[in-house]
């Protein structure tokens, strides 16, 4: 009766266990050109229509999704208590967003702490690529972040995120 007890309580840690690594996206982070930042801080005008199409980052959080052959999936700027169910029914349906930067363009922007730039030929084969811009201290990015993990973790999908920081 004790080895059975031991036994299920060894699964139940390892499901526990399981379930908490299978719930992180594996991915980089690289940091914004600081060029880019500095060029992004001085356009006028609609910077969330900006952000979404030309890859203008002024707020954070940002949250972009393209799907394996780097098509564009979801744009979001800030958050959303919806934002599983927005993308369960934008992914589900393979649906594309048109009028949304390329990805090649967001890592044109951004580079890697030696200085150098990453391209889509250097990232490894997914299903899903999702790119956050986030700043150190922000609540509002954490939360985007959990809402990801949790919307890939009952999915069978695979994912690499791209982590981009605004700080300097």
């Amino acid at each position: 009766m004790t080895k059975f007890f031991i036994c299920g309580l060894l699964f139940a840690i390892l499901a526990l266990v399981a379930h908490s690594v299978s719930a992180a996206i594996d991915g980089i982070t690289l940091k914004q050109n600081p060029q880019a930042l500095i060029n992004d801080q001085r356009l006028i005008g609609n910077v969330p229509a900006q952000a979404k199409r030309e890859g203008v980052i002024v707020d954070v959080p940002q949250l972009f999704i393209y799907y394996g052959d780097t098509s564009p999936a979801y744009h979001l700027a800030g958050f959303r208590p919806t934002l599983a169910r927005e993308l369960d029914i934008i992914v589900n349906a393979r649906r594309m967003e048109r009028s949304m930067v390329s990805l090649e363009r967001l890592l044109e922007r951004a580079q890697q702490p030696d200085g150098s730039v990453v391209s889509i030929s250097d990232l490894p084969e997914a299903d899903l690529y999702v790119v956050q811009y986030e700043r150190s201290g922000c609540e509002t990015c954490s939360e985007v972040q959990q809402a990801i993990e949790a919307w890939l973790d009952g999915r069978p999908d695979t994912a690499f995120g791209i982590t981009i920081s605004l700080d300097k």
